[in-house]
């Protein structure tokens, strides 16, 4: 998918659609294909699959500067974004198995949902009536796996978030379902609209609140957060402790004048700086300024780190990189500022280091 190039033609576009259908259902996502179309035809710039039909072909050129991928992946709903982004990895090796794909991209969605209709879904909390601990069996046996059946990967609806499961609650819970009690509960979820079971398919769904979803993406996001690996500490001397935070506070004295915050957003950028210093992230506003449109529309963050002086991180938005980016964002440096100890271009995995960079440093190495 990382090798894909934006489509001109119709029947280019209906082959970006299918290739997003197959990455997407690779992960165990249902997103129909007219989903597809239409996130396909929104990230070339047209309003609709519709519209992509009628005008495609007529009109010179993109509709911004924004690169397809880069536009697609603010087209799909945000559960959709780990699977996409992934495959735009450059540095990604290697094909993963259905069932990795699965742990990777779905069972986020199982863990937090359990979570959030536990905690939420009147139902399932204590003090609901009469059968209350065997309803959340049931919904957490589900999203749990708690017995252990074999081909455990429910479908997730990304947009509904909600987790769709082969087989009736009475085949995926088969020893839970001895319980003389279980069709009374799960009558009960299913009239309170928690369970939905049709044929031989069974959907744990959620209530449709904005609320309710913010909590389980954010929950879903940070599954698979890097860890900091444990650390064993030793109780440092308390001179040494109290000499290390005179020279870190030295420091951060000497950087220069401070603003009250240490972030700021311009023109779509986010700018950082390790001690909010003032004329970093002044120079760092004027870095974004000489950036061209097709430069400064891929770029997501920059940061100084204050603590090393003028060395820059510069993060591009994933799906947005093009060849010659790094040198162009290393060149809006040269004309904005006086120099720098270091640039970090970072695209995924890639990243490109640009050198320390100061007027005269030339002349100088000529003298010596």
């Amino acid at each position: 998918m990382k090798d894909a190039t934006m489509y001109s033609t119709l029947d280019g576009a209906k082959k970006c659609a299918k290739q997003l259908k197959r990455l997407l259902q690779a992960s165990a996502m249902i997103f129909p294909l007219s989903e597809c179309q239409n996130a396909v035809a929104v990230a070339g710039g047209y309003r609709s699959w519709h519209d992509l039909n009628a005008r495609i072909g007529q009109r010179q050129g993109a509709a911004s500067p924004y690169d397809y991928w880069g536009n697609l992946i603010k087209a799909l709903p945000q559960a959709c974004h780990r699977p996409v982004s992934a495959s735009l990895d450059q540095k990604s090796k290697g094909a993963l198995t259905p069932s990795d794909l699965w742990v990777r991209d779905v069972l986020p969605y199982a863990l937090s949902l359990e979570i959030v209709l536990r905690a939420n879904a009147s139902l399932l909390r204590p003090g609901s009536g009469p059968g209350q601990r065997l309803r959340l069996a049931i919904i957490s046996g589900m999203l749990l796996n708690v017995e252990g059946g074999s081909g455990f990967t429910p479908k997730l609806d990304p947009k509904r978030l909600w987790l769709t499961f082969e087989g009736t609650p009475v085949s995926i819970l088969p020893n839970l379902a001895r319980d003389p009690n279980f069709d009374v509960a799960l009558h009960s979820l299913v009239d309170a609209g928690i369970l939905v079971v049709e044929k031989n398919m069974t959907t744990v769904q959620i209530a449709d609140d904005s609320e309710l979803h913010t909590e389980i993406l954010r929950r879903a996001s940070q599954w698979g957060a890097p860890q900091t690996p444990p650390v064993d500490y030793e109780q440092m001397d308390d001179d040494l402790a109290a000499a290390l935070a005179h020279q870190e506070g030295i420091e951060w004295r000497d950087a220069g004048p401070k603003v009250p915050y240490d972030e700021l957003e311009h023109r779509g950028v986010l700018l950082q700086s390790r001690y909010s210093v003032a004329h970093e992230l002044q120079t760092m506003k004027a870095v974004v300024d000489a950036m061209p449109d097709d430069v400064r529309l891929r770029v997501s963050t920059i940061w100084c780190d204050s603590k090393a002086s003028a060395i820059y991180s510069v993060t591009v938005t994933l799906g947005m990189d093009r060849r010659g980016l790094a040198d162009a964002i290393c060149d809006s440096f040269r004309t904005a500022t006086s120099g720098f100890n270091g640039i970090f271009v970072e695209h995924g995995d890639d990243q490109k280091f640009f050198d320390p960079e100061w007027p005269g440093d030339e002349e100088l190495e000529l003298l010596a």
